[in-house]
């Protein structure tokens, strides 16, 4: 690998995690899985699922600081895959590989989307989750289906160039200008499977849409930030209307990549959602978290404010400096809240707009493809397969029976 250009790769911190937390490889059916682990192993683990663009070192933060404190992180980065279907088989044999009966996951972008469908395949083996910038269909990223078949073959370079033009352009605060610089570093270390393995997931039609039922029993946190970022406006809200019952956490300024920009507040967003689990450091139960940490507990796990043992009378001065506190705490509430009116309205609008663009794309594409020979007969004859029955395995229901059920007995059973 090439030296480390990136602010946040020289950092202290990254180069400390490098060199105190080894990346561990573990061969699934052929396929190689890379991951970091840290943190007491008998404490129920977390795992951390990259995005398109992402990497198992992408979590560092993550994995350097919830590890210290007692947790069981596992930041995971999956080989190439070209449908759903093998991806969660392959998921749920990393799992069996590494003894992990039951799990947390964090879920980033498309590592969100994938959790979502390993969950509704396997729920009993999802002990909670949280969706970071996730979505739960592809939809608005559909392309011309002999575009995604031909991903496969592309070039590297090619593929590189088509995930960072959908990275954010222009001045970016330094944070998140160290994020993407860092994200950007880890994508050159991809290759040309990865990247146009990742792609076809992420085109492919392919929604989570009839098994919300059984998703949404599952404990949920929807992490997601305030500012500007790539992901379409409708798919967050796509997301929303699919786990009304989800909890919601917000980052004012995340960007794309609230992992590494926002880091300790994501963490703390984390270990609130795993105490809410009854997941605590060590390992330790509800009582002994409580007398250690000092802090009183619902029976939920999560924390309270200390119990008042006695009283005091306000004045009338302490008075009226609470009323002018929630007056005060109102205005911030509706000045919030109208900034986040408009910043949606402005997000449809871009929304539309790229809309209108991608369509443009997509008819100069047909044009390309027309002067090159290729009409839509090809295109004509999957749609026929797929009204009599014979469409491909990822336009079929994802939870058939796998075509990689090698009959072996459940290792989890």
């Amino acid at each position: 690998m090439s030296r480390p250009r990136s602010r946040i790769a020289r950092s202290k911190e990254f180069v400390a995690f490098r060199s105190q937390v080894p990346k561990r490889r573990v061969n699934v059916a052929g396929k190689d899985w890379t991951f970091f682990q840290y943190g007491p192993k008998d404490v129920p683990p977390l795992i951390c699922l990259h995005g398109t663009s992402g990497t198992a070192e992408t979590f560092f933060c993550q994995v350097s600081t919830l590890g210290s404190k007692g947790y069981h992180i596992i930041a995971a980065q999956w080989p190439d895959y070209w449908d759903h279907g093998k991806w969660v088989a392959g998921f749920y044999k990393f799992l069996a590989t590494l003894n992990v009966a039951k799990c947390h996951l964090l879920g980033v972008s498309l590592g969100g989307f994938m959790a979502l469908h390993f969950a509704a395949r396997y729920p009993d083996r999802v002990a909670s989750m949280i969706l970071c910038n996730s979505f739960v269909d592809t939809e608005p990223f559909h392309q011309n289906p002999t575009w995604v078949t031909m991903l496969g073959y592309m070039p590297e370079f090619y593929l590189k160039k088509y995930i960072l033009d959908s990275f954010p352009k222009g001045a970016l605060p330094g944070p998140h200008a160290d994020a993407v610089d860092f994200v950007v570093e880890q994508l050159e270390t991809l290759s040309r499977n990865d990247l146009g393995s990742r792609l076809t997931l992420n085109c492919l039609p392919s929604s989570v849409s009839k098994h919300l039922k059984k998703i949404s029993k599952i404990p949920m946190t929807l992490l997601d930030t305030v500012d500007d970022v790539v992901l379409p406006e409708q798919m967050r809200d796509r997301l929303y209307k699919a786990f009304p019952g989800a909890k919601l956490a917000y980052i004012k300024k995340g960007g794309d990549f609230p992992f590494l920009s926002a880091h300790m507040e994501v963490s703390m967003h984390i270990q609130v959602h795993l105490r809410g689990n009854k997941v605590f450091p060590g390992g330790d139960d509800a009582k002994t978290y409580a007398k250690k940490s000092g802090i009183d507990l619902k029976d939920s796990g999560e924390a309270t404010k200390p119990k008042i043992i006695k009283k005091k009378r306000l004045t009338e001065a302490e008075k009226k400096e609470l009323e002018r506190r929630r007056k005060e705490e109102e205005r911030k509430q509706a000045e919030l809240k109208k900034k986040l009116e408009e910043e949606r309205k402005r997000r449809e609008e871009e929304a539309r707009r790229k809309a209108a663009e991608r369509q443009q794309r997509q008819e100069a594409g047909n044009k390309i493809l027309a002067g090159l020979g290729v009409t839509g007969d090809d295109d004509d004859e999957d749609d026929d397969k797929h009204k009599k029955g014979e469409g491909t395995a990822e336009s079929q229901d994802l939870f058939a029976d796998n075509p990689d059920d090698t009959g072996e007995a459940d290792p989890f059973a």
